[in-house]
């Protein structure tokens, strides 16, 4: 069984919904009558999992835990992005779907951050923790705040629910090995700089990016590297460049993958002026426009170039692909124990 969504705005999801549409996926509007929750109770799973970072998922392998254990389902409930922070997201909604949906969460509540702004802490346990979820447990991060102006926080949350004798776990900070805070804030920074390995080590994964696959200027296809081009988010990205990707996309229900080379940029030989994400996927002929793929982001090949001619953006590719495939043969025979594998 795969994770049901709950949002008001399905548009958000709608990557995530066409990535994986053959399987048994389902998207709620808040108008649905939640019967399975009014039945079963919930674990509820609250922050905001930008990312979905180790330390989110360690929070959130102890909630499917716990409503494993009591026959509960788990709810992560969190917002639909704040847009005055959009620009730093690491993850969009589909995305954070995506891995959510790995870590086998039973419901993903996506809630109208207006529809609570003005919410005391007490309204919100009341109004959405008790009687829209149905929660028998909660858990939340060390520095999770709720209510009017975060006017709540794990003391006052715990206060409240242990008067409605409803459990509170609260987890406390995760470092990695060199003792630095696994966060959103450290993995955005880490992101910047193009420090794949350390992002790759706090997120627990590869940075991923999901999206619609659209019509470029198809210049790839007239040199001999047609690309599969999508939309350049407003995220955070790293820096303009060239990347070693791996791209997974369905297909008669079956995830297909392969493996590229993906450029960040404003690709200045041809088109300065626009920003794109465009990848070139070897051995692959298939048309996929207006279908949603995703790229996992392995390996920063080399930094964006202005050629002086087309032709020396060719060989360049040329040269990029050869290196990029050479790598990938590394990759599978170093590591085949530890390569990540999105079902």
């Amino acid at each position: 069984m795969s994770i049901k969504i709950i949002t008001e705005n399905r548009d958000n999801v709608i990557g995530f919904l066409e990535f994986k549409k053959s399987e048994n996926i389902s998207c709620f509007s808040l108008k649905d009558n939640l019967n399975e929750l009014k039945k079963t109770g919930a674990v509820v799973i609250l922050g905001n999992f930008d990312g979905v970072h180790k330390a989110h998922r360690k929070i959130l392998q102890k909630g499917v835990k716990k409503a494993q254990e009591n026959g509960y389902k788990t709810v992560v409930y969190t917002f639909n992005e704040y847009p005055d922070k959009r620009h730093t997201r690491i993850t969009n909604q589909s995305e954070k779907a995506f891995i959510m949906d790995n870590e086998g969460i039973d419901y993903l509540y996506f809630e109208e951050f207006e529809k609570v702004r003005n919410f005391s802490p007490e309204n919100f346990v009341k109004k959405i923790l008790i009687e829209k979820l149905n929660a028998k447990k909660v858990l939340c991060g060390f520095n999770f705040t709720f209510g009017k102006g975060k006017s709540g926080n794990p003391e006052i949350l715990k206060e409240i629910l242990e008067k409605n004798r409803i459990e509170l776990e609260v987890q406390e900070a995760v470092f990695d090995d060199n003792l630095e805070v696994i966060s959103s804030t450290n993995i955005r920074k880490h992101i910047k700089e193009t420090n794949l390995e350390k992002v790759k080590k706090l997120l627990g994964h590869n940075l991923i990016i999901l999206g619609k696959v659209i019509h470029g200027k198809q210049l790839g296809r007239t040199i001999g590297f047609p690309t599969a081009n999508l939309k350049f988010e407003n995220r955070v990205y790293p820096s303009f460049g060239v990347y070693g990707v791996k791209i997974y996309f369905y297909e008669k229900g079956i995830c297909r993958t392969y493996t590229g080379v993906m450029n960040i940029g404003r690709n200045p030989t041809v088109d300065k002026d626009n920003l794109s994400v465009e990848t070139h996927i070897f051995d692959f002929d298939k048309d996929i426009y207006g279908k949603y793929i995703l790229i996992e982001i392995f390996k920063n090949i080399r930094k964006e170039i202005k050629f002086n001619s087309i032709d020396e953006l060719k060989n360049q590719i040329d040269k990029d692909s050869k290196y990029w495939k050479n790598e990938v043969k590394k990759i599978k025979e170093q590591d085949r124990e530890n390569e990540i594998r999105w079902r």
